[in-house]
């Protein structure tokens, strides 16, 4: 499977920063924290637009991401596990809006957009229209653990489930996922 990464559009992330430094400025976050946030921007971008299928979402639920991380700066214990962290944040953040969603709207499933980004081989364009197919919830548990490449555990804590409900939910996708693409 692909992971697309793309440099972020930064003046985002950074007026976050600004923001939170106008409001809070005893919280204000440091050159470091600001640098390592722009390290895994790419990843967290390319995880956003696989999970929501719509680039304007992807864009917000990094954003999102930015600022909580921003917030939280001085609270975290372990930056090593920042990654793992910021997906957890990212992933949650992305099936809250899709809740909040299904209660004031009932969108048209038969709608579809087309993949944006560079060039695609006909294989990737598949991929993409059967991760589209797949519930939300299977479809972060696929790309967080077999595209961003996170372990079990890892998909398990930023999905908010057991690991047995995770690997559930990933046996499900990739079995879905051959079948749809068996089908074209």
């Amino acid at each position: 499977m692909r992971v697309i990464t793309e440099p972020l559009d930064t003046d985002k992330d950074e007026a976050a920063a600004a923001r939170l430094t106008r409001t809070m400025p005893a919280l204000a976050p440091t050159p470091e924290w600001v640098a390592t946030l722009h390290v895994h921007g790419p990843l967290l971008l390319a995880a956003a637009r696989a999970i929501a299928r719509d680039e304007a979402e992807a864009e917000d639920l990094v954003q999102t991401t930015f600022e909580r991380a921003l917030r939280a700066a001085p609270t975290i214990r372990d930056p090593r596990a920042i990654r793992a962290w910021l997906l957890t944040v990212q992933t949650r953040e992305a099936l809250r809006v899709v809740r909040r969603l299904r209660r004031t709207l009932r969108l048209d499933p038969e709608v579809h957009e087309l993949p944006m980004g560079g060039p695609e081989t006909s294989a990737s364009i598949e991929l993409d229209e059967a991760l589209g197919r797949l519930s939300r919830r299977i479809r972060a548990a696929v790309v967080l653990h077999h595209m961003v490449g996170l372990s079990v555990r890892e998909t398990a804590d930023a999905l908010g489930v057991t690991e047995n409900t995770a690997k559930a939910r990933l046996k499900t996708g990739l079995a879905r996922l051959r079948e749809l693409l068996d089908e074209d």
